[in-house]
């Protein structure tokens, strides 16, 4: 491998089944920042695997299954190894029309065998895929047990089905115009016993098709393993880890990602200075490795007792484009810095910040880009990143500076790039270890609001080998209340709790290493049957259950029943009581927007509360304060609604002006104003208004809406059953019109 170049950066996770988002996943110790991955391109001369090799593995694997796919329709992309993995990949696509649909599919596989890494395909037909399902998500996990058997080494892959990872909240919508997929993912095992932080997760639609495999696992060929036989007994353990147990009480930042707003929720947590107990010798499993002393919490301890002045205040657009070139210059004759442009924007806090966008020239004509940004009121930096380190050549023997000398050198980068920040945070108060892969030490300086930690907000700071900025990044949402803390329950209560609550995972452990390769037999807490939990300190409850993930709520109703557990099940739907839910009631234009915005979109409307800058405000009586505002100006964009004076927000919605609606969705209301075209079969069409005519045939010869009675009965109500179901079948029409592939945002 002597000939190579730098790709770029792929951003990974150790904890595949966690994800980079979760504020569960932030508050465990044994859950690492997000790492820089880089991909290095192998010569085309260094490998003798070609696209025909590629394309006859990819046929072994799926016989018959892309045989409408020519060899010159397939792509064959760069060969390449990672920084951390050093087995070569190779990646093969393609894209074509079939029958008028985009159909497309990417591959990757590695190593001399060829093994399929992961891959994502995008059949022609998904119709069958929509609700209502061809198949259920037991007949799905049958279809995906098949596939892993066609997959060399994984007969010892066991399927998780217990929910421990916890979903963390999230409850995002999804257009229902996509496909239903169901996900299923699988640990490798040795002895029975899952390996920590790897799996395999497979992906079906609901049509019976495979799409799409990730594997993220580690080859165990050189692999050595501690032996069951030697184990302490899980009780013994149980009774070491709940000896020990303490809780912390923090505030945890709860966004809500559709509307942009947070909240701080007052929660106590379990112990973050260990992630589990070696099952052979009793040691604690920290991030540091293992020891035999009782890891200990550390306490708050802030970064400055007073405020500090800002960096510049007011600092203006020239001043930044100066700061911009002091502060990325380039040390190498070789490298130019350029200046692409400095952009004001306005943030979620509605703050100002200046955008910096910005190019490092190569000489060879190659160019590598990123942006950072300041505070316009300070001065100060509060998002950065050095890429220069992917195109620079470094010492890769360099030994890191101690850790001491490390967080040293990360408070004094922030005293003199945001000082104004650091009355208000501490110094870490969780374990901080140096990255081999990476080669830097991530230091994480958490908020700290009446005295103690907010999970979620802290300053990310990155310190490399040689003890330079690698990274900042400055967390500080606004929290218009914080729950007081006088309110939280006895700390002794809420460790009643964790202990009638905590149960423990056997696993095998991996330390971090390249030439590491045993992996430790260890214990590891689980919380109310999910390991990242914790409990809301004004009431007491766990914030997550294993029940409620297992148990889905049912609406009953003689004709909607199936299609309003649906929209409830894919969150499109709000309903506190579904068990005692009227789907007769009428629904008010404003929920019934909602619902039909929420089922078209992936529910982020970018309106926050501080807005991005740009904003409109369609109706003077919904303003960015309102809670609607995001759906009502979602649906302006999407042309549902047009902008008035006034949106009748609490108004019954009528059937005709959901006729109007449905039809504006699908693009079709020129067609509806020719209302002399149409013919009305229904008893009451002399009763409808000539606007509306145009719109009532469409919906009414598409199948979206039903007459009653053989009327259409334009100005009556339309209840909660009715909008449920012209809302499945309009996410069928506009997969047919639009080939299912345009969605909104």
């Amino acid at each position: 491998m002597g000939k190579f170049k730098k790709l770029g950066i792929i951003l990974t996770s150790t904890a595949f089944s966690v994800g980079v988002l979760s504020p569960m996943a932030q508050a465990s110790a044994n859950v690492k920042e997000p790492q820089e991955r880089v991909a290095i391109q192998v010569a085309s001369t260094e490998t003798k695997v070609t696209k025909s090799v590629l394309i006859k593995q990819l046929n072994t694997l799926f016989p018959n299954k892309f045989k409408f796919v020519s060899e010159k329709d397939f792509s064959m992309g760069e060969a390449h190894y990672f920084n951390d993995d050093k087995t070569i990949r190779y990646n093969l696509s393609f894209q074509k029309k079939v029958d008028g649909k985009d159909v497309y599919g990417d591959f990757t596989f590695k190593g001399e065998d060829l093994e399929l890494e992961n891959f994502h395909y995008q059949p022609a037909n998904i119709a069958d895929a929509l609700y209502p399902v061809k198949y259920s998500e037991v007949e799905a996990k049958k279809i995906a047990q098949d596939f892993l058997k066609k997959l060399p080494n994984t007969a010892n892959y066991k399927l998780r089905e217990d929910n421990v990872y916890g979903d963390f909240g999230f409850s995002f919508s999804r257009p229902l115009s996509e496909p239903i997929t169901y996900s299923f993912t699988y640990s490798p095992t040795h002895n029975g016993v899952p390996l920590s932080n790897e799996n395999l997760n497979i992906t079906v639609l609901a049509n019976g098709e495979v799409t799409g495999m990730y594997r993220f696992t580690e080859s165990t060929s050189k692999a050595t393993f501690d032996s069951l036989d030697q184990k302490k007994n899980e009780s013994d353990i149980l009774t070491q880890v709940r000896e020990n147990l303490s809780v912390d009480l923090r505030y945890l930042i709860d966004t809500n990602y559709q509307t942009g707003e947070s909240i701080a929720k007052l929660v106590y947590m379990p112990p973050t200075n260990f992630t589990g107990v070696h099952a052979l010798n009793g040691q604690w499993h920290t991030m540091d490795g293992f020891t035999s002393q009782v890891p200990t919490a550390k306490g708050v301890e802030k970064l400055a007792s007073q405020p500090l002045e800002p960096r510049k205040k007011d600092i203006t657009l020239a001043e930044v484009e100066e700061l911009a070139k002091s502060f990325l210059k380039s040390d190498s004759d070789k490298v130019k810095l350029q200046i692409e442009s400095v952009e004001e924007r306005e943030n979620g806090n509605g703050e100002t910040i200046y955008s910096v966008n910005y190019m490092y020239e190569l000489a060879n004509g190659s160019g590598y880009g990123a942006s950072f940004e300041v505070n316009k009121a300070t001065g100060e930096i509060t998002d950065y990143w050095d890429i220069r380190r992917d195109f620079m050549e470094t010492d890769q023997k360099v030994e890191p500076i101690a850790k001491d000398a490390a967080l040293a050198k990360a408070i004094d980068y922030l005293k003199a790039w945001a000082p104004s920040y650091l009355h208000n945070y501490s110094k870490p108060i969780e374990e901080t270890v140096y990255d081999k892969d990476s080669k830097r030490y991530y230091f994480a300086f958490p908020r700290i609001v009446n005295g103690i930690a907010v999970q979620g907000d802290e300053i990310s700071v990155g310190i490399s080998a040689d003890g330079k900025l690698s990274s900042l990044n400055i967390s500080n949402h606004k929290i218009d209340n914080w729950p007081a803390v006088n309110k939280a329950i006895p700390a002794d209560k809420a460790k009643e709790t964790f202990n009638k609550g905590l149960k423990l995972e056997l696993q095998y452990a991996k330390q971090d290493g390249e030439d590491n390769h045993h992996y430790d037999l260890v214990y590891s807490p689980v919380y109310n049957g999910i390991l990242f939990n914790s409990i809301d300190a004004t009431t007491g409850k766990w914030l997550q259950n294993v029940d409620d993930a297992k148990d889905k709520p049912a609406i009953s109703h003689p004709k909607a029943g199936g299609e309003l557990t649906y929209l409830l099940q894919q969150n499109v739907l709000e309903v506190k009581d579904p068990a005692n839910f009227n789907a007769d009631t009428a629904v008010s234009k404003g929920e019934a927007l909602k619902i039909l915005v929420k089922s078209l979109t992936y529910g982020y409307y970018d309106y926050g509360p501080y807005g991005r800058g740009d904003e409109k405000q369609s109706f003077n009586n919904i303003d960015k304060k309102h809670p609607l505002y995001g759906t009502v100006e979602q649906a302006v964009g999407m042309g549902i609604i047009q902008p008035a004076d006034q949106f009748a927000v609490d108004k019954e919605l009528t059937r005709q002006e959901l006729a109007e609606w449905l039809v504006r969705v699908l693009h079709l209301e020129k067609a509806a104003k020719h209302s002399d075209i149409y013919k009305l079969n229904f008893t009451d069409a002399s009763s409808i208004k000539t606007e509306y005519a145009g719109y009532i045939a469409l919906v009414s010869a598409m199948g979206l809406m039903d007459g009653q009675q053989n009327k259409f009965n334009a100005t009556g109500k339309v209840t909660y059953a009715d909008l449920a179901i012209s809302t499945v079948r309009l996410a069928k029409a506009v997969y047919e019109e639009n080939d299912g592939r345009r969605y909104y945002y």
